[in-house]
């Protein structure tokens, strides 16, 4: 198991888990289902019209817009007494990558420590409410030809709270047991010095409080949408290829929202048609 630390903005980083496959054999019944899931749903994405390519196509988009942070600790296998016992026992060591050339290593458990601990609470109340939410969807089964969607949508979204839950427990184990070593290699720093040549600022763990006291300098991006299929080929991990795209895609959202917020205060209160400001009357 590796784990990778990519910064995507000067204060934001993409953290992905890559776990060993599986063999066959030692595959759950909840493997299994998934697996059959990601096969049916590959099935349909193949498929020119109908509703299953409605299903897929509005389904791609909800998918896109699941926060990148839920994606990365899902990326995180579910842990359990016996395995830490034995990890804690042999003392493993798992990777982190990252690039030394532009995160501080004093800066990786940080980052690891945020995203493990920030949004476990989240997490955890949205796996209830999702839970609360299903019987409701019960009804729409009762709707001919189509499958009851809502239902599947909602115990979607349970599933993958719960496994967020169940990732963030896991990596906050390994932080907790210092059972992680930062590393660098070469392929991840040529990676950063051939997308990101000449940054005007590298990575910078802030806080809240820094962020909103406004102590810290305009976030810039740092990777851009179209090196998504790029870095996942010079790392060897295709998998990264679809979460760094998203990612790219939800920052670049973010950055266009806030804009369009400052854009907006900038505005004057009162113009008359012509854009002139109207007359303070006495």
């Amino acid at each position: 198991m590796r784990i990778f630390l990519l910064p995507l903005t000067t204060r934001q980083a993409l953290v992905y888990c890559q776990r060993a496959a599986k063999p066959v054999s030692e595959r759950t019944i909840l493997d299994k289902i998934t697996q059959k899931t990601t096969d049916t749903w590959a099935k349909w994405e193949t498929f020119e019209k109908g509703w299953q390519k409605q299903v897929v196509t509005y389904g791609n988009r909800a998918l896109q817009r699941i926060p990148y942070q839920e994606w990365g600790l899902k990326s995180f296998p579910s842990s359990n007494a016996n395995l830490q016992a034995e990890q804690i026992t042999d003392e493993t060591k798992f990777d982190v990558v990252y690039p030394a050339n532009f995160v501080k290593e004093a800066d990786v458990p940080k980052v690891l420590s945020r995203l493990a601990r920030e949004r476990k609470q989240l997490h955890f109340n949205r796996f209830v409410g999702s839970l609360v939410a299903i019987p409701f969807t019960i009804p729409f089964a009762l709707i001919p030809v189509i499958p009851n969607l809502p239902f599947f949508y909602v115990a979607y979204r349970a599933w993958s709270h719960w496994k967020a839950l169940k990732g963030s427990d896991h990596l906050d184990f390994i932080l907790d047991h210092r059972l992680f070593r930062p590393i660098t290699t070469d392929a991840v720093q040529s990676l950063y010095k051939r997308f990101c040549p000449h940054p005007a600022r590298n990575f910078e763990f802030v806080t809240r409080s820094q962020v909103d006291s406004g102590e810290v300098q305009k976030e810039e991006l740092l990777l851009s949408a179209g090196a998504h299929n790029e870095v996942a080929k010079l790392l060897e991990v295709p998998e990264l290829s679809g979460e760094i795209e998203r990612a790219v895609w939800q920052v670049e959202q973010e950055f266009r929202k806030q804009e369009q917020e400052k854009e907006k205060l900038q505005l004057p209160s009162r113009q008359n048609p012509s854009g002139e400001e109207n007359e303070k009357r006495p």
